[in-house]
């Protein structure tokens, strides 16, 4: 018997207007949710532990369920797909690799996945379904396609999938869409080597996918009580590390050095949580520059402005070679670099836009931050927003 791989799966549904046409009876969507259902039904028979989310787009993408092996909410909620407006297909792709992300921060991620059914048109969006292709090629995310209708020229279809090493399906009518269906339910026998446990052992990819931790004012809205806080006259939550609402490393008040975890919102200095990471001797965490909230697991980035406090620190400590080390921000060569791997997961820290192939893009020669370089020159004495060095190109 076939050893399985359990999937995270997000099945994004096309439902604009094109999808009523009845060249499939008795229409494209119709059809669609048949199929999709298959795979749905014949998928947990086999494999109970591949779990599903739904993502519907038409002029706006919108996440119907999160992700769940429950068969009949994921039917109720395809049962009540209805048409409207254009196709966004890349907000989709855009905001389906957004829930990955957030699976594959967990202890025990699975195996990413989505699956697009759609007949290929889609409208001119800010967001290009090239481009988030190859965001999830970066993140190892592979996206099958079904395609329904006419083939064109431009089968963007079918480069969104051999991009991403997903597989394509074009389905002529009812009959192939349903054996495409069950294909893909049939597609996750284990192979030996790649996959997600070699991506979760890679630290720049840790800190891709790491979350940021909130600060107070993420979790409080109300004006008022903010300025209270701002004054020093409300209660904040105190670290659940030192059990104090005084920073013990910069005697300073929570609401200056403490942060909230995005998914359980345990409060930490940050100070604090990051002398928990060190002290777990993880090697890959700290080149990563990541640890696990010590409460619910979910994958954190530790603020930048704490490892280099911590790197200064060290650089600060005499050696018994040398009577003095350099202290603070070192002035280091900047260098105009190629779209490749790692520009292709990466964001500048000036806009949080990530990289286009083709586009000039400059990299710090300290910590390896990657700029475009019209934000690069616009950086104050070319100092790197990530280490702080002072850059020269």
């Amino acid at each position: 018997m076939s050893e399985r791989v359990p999937e995270n799966i997000v099945i994004c549904i096309d439902t604009s207007r094109s999808m009523v046409r009845t060249d499939y009876k008795p229409n494209r969507l119709i059809v669609s949710v048949d199929a999709i259902k298959k795979l749905i039904s014949e998928r947990l028979a086999v494999d109970p532990n591949s779990f599903f989310a739904i993502v519907k787009f038409s002029s706006k993408a919108k996440k119907l369920i999160e992700f769940t092996n429950n068969k009949e909410d994921l039917y109720d909620v395809l049962d009540d797909l209805e048409f409207s407006g254009n196709s966004s297909m890349g907000e989709a792709l855009g905001l389906s690799i957004k829930m990955i992300i957030a699976e594959l921060r967990k202890i025990a991620a699975k195996t990413p996945h989505i699956l697009l059914v759609t007949d290929g048109i889609y409208s001119k969006t800010a967001i290009d379904p090239m481009k988030m292709a190859r965001l999830a090629q970066g993140l190892n995310i592979k996206i099958d396609s079904i395609r329904l209708g006419e083939l064109s020229s431009n089968n963007i279809l079918k480069k969104i999938s051999d991009i991403t090493g997903g597989k394509y399906y074009y389905n002529n009518d009812g009959e192939t869409l349903l054996r495409s269906a069950h294909n893909l339910a049939e597609s996750n026998i284990k192979t030996y080597g790649g996959g997600i446990g070699s991506l979760i052992e890679n630290s720049v990819f840790l800190r891709k996918i790491a979350a940021d931790l909130l600060g107070v004012q993420d979790l409080t809205k109300d004006q008022e009580q903010r300025l209270l806080q701002i004054r020093g006259l409300a209660d904040y939550k105190k670290c659940s590390i030192c059990f104090s609402d005084t920073n013990p490393y910069t005697k300073s008040s929570f609401y200056i050095s403490g942060r909230y975890c995005p998914s359980c919102q345990t409060p930490y200095h940050i100070h604090c949580l990051a002398g928990w990471a060190d002290s777990q001797k993880d090697a890959k965490m700290r080149r990563a520059g990541a640890v696990r909230c010590p409460h619910c697991f979910y994958l954190l980035k530790i603020p930048t402005e704490v490892t280099q406090i911590q790197k200064f620190k060290t650089l600060a400590k005499p050696s018994i070679h040398s009577k003095k080390q350099p202290v603070g921000p070192q002035q280091f060569d900047a260098e105009i670099v190629n779209f490749d791997s790692d520009a292709m997961f990466s964001s500048c820290p000036v806009c949080s836009m990530i990289f286009d192939d083709g586009e000039r893009i400059v990299k710090c020669g300290n910590c390896g931050t990657l700029y475009h370089e019209h934000h690069f020159r616009e950086l104050k004495n070319g100092q790197c927003k990530t280490c702080e060095s002072f850059l020269k190109l």
